[in-house]
This record gives C-alpha cells, sequence and structure tokens, in this order.
C-alpha cells in the first residue's frame, strides 16, 4: 500500500516522522512553562524532569492511535471523492440544499430537476465544495 503524497518530502512519508512533527509544537511550549515555572522556584529541577518525561510517554504512548489516521492519504478534493455515494436530501436541493450523505450534512445543487427533501440522492459530481446530486431513481434508469 503507497501512501505517496505528491509534493511532500519523502522523509515526510512516514508516520512517525509526520507523529513526531506534530508534537513539536507542544513540547516547546512545556520546556517553555517548566523553564519559567523552575526559574520562578515553583517546581525543583527532579519535578521538571519527572513532568517531561511522563509528557514524552504520554506521546510514545498515543502514536499507535493515531498511526491509522497519519497513514491515510490526504485528500485535497474530499467532495471528489464522494462521487457515486448515496444519500438523503435534508431540504429541497434545486440550485442549493443540504444532503447527508454518509453521516455528513452536505451543500448541495441539484443536476435537473428539483429534488424534494427526504427524497434518496447519489453523488454525481462536485463544484468545490459543493455536491453536485442527483435522484437516485434517475441515475437507475
Amino acid at each position: 500500500m503507497s501512501s505517496k503524497r505528491p509534493g511532500q518530502p519523502s522523509f515526510l512519508q512516514h508516520p512517525l516522522t509526520r507523529y513526531t512533527l506534530l508534537q513539536v509544537p507542544g513540547l516547546l511550549l512545556l520546556g517553555t512553562v517548566l523553564y519559567i515555572v523552575y526559574g520562578w522556584g515553583w517546581l525543583s529541577g527532579q519535578a521538571v524532569f519527572w513532568v517531561a518525561l511522563v509528557w514524552v510517554i504520554k506521546d510514545i504512548a498515543l502514536y499507535p492511535l493515531y498511526r491509522p489516521a497519519l497513514m491515510r492519504p490526504i485528500q485535497q478534493h474530499v467532495a471528489e471523492s464522494l462521487l457515486g455515494a448515496t444519500g438523503t436530501a435534508r431540504t429541497d436541493v434545486a440550485e442549493s440544499g443540504l444532503v447527508l450523505v454518509r453521516g455528513e450534512f452536505w451543500r448541495a445543487c441539484s443536476a435537473g430537476a428539483a429534488i424534494a427533501a427526504g427524497n434518496r440522492v447519489q453523488v454525481c459530481g462536485a463544484q468545490g465544495r459543493v455536491l453536485v446530486v442527483c435522484p437516485v431513481d434517475a441515475r437507475s434508469r
């Protein structure tokens, strides 16, 4: 399974590298706060060490949970990935409306005649983040 992402350097292809880079801002913030708190005398050096160690252990423990999401290919045009999916018109759909597809609400427009609320629809195109939908009955003829 290749998860090659166009335009990304090859070292960013590995999920562990991407996860590690996502942890950098949190580590910098933690380091800054611990430095300030240590400077004020609120924590001892040993306490600072243990807080930092627990933080790193937390990051290591959470990696297996994040890994599946980091391995998925990044889709530039999510609406286009829904081509062929079916859903339900939640409002009347003509020039604009609302549809429910795969558990998500999407703005939509009809490819032909107006579609009444409650009818089944199928995604037959996308215009940016707006789905172009057709009634399911019209698509199956």
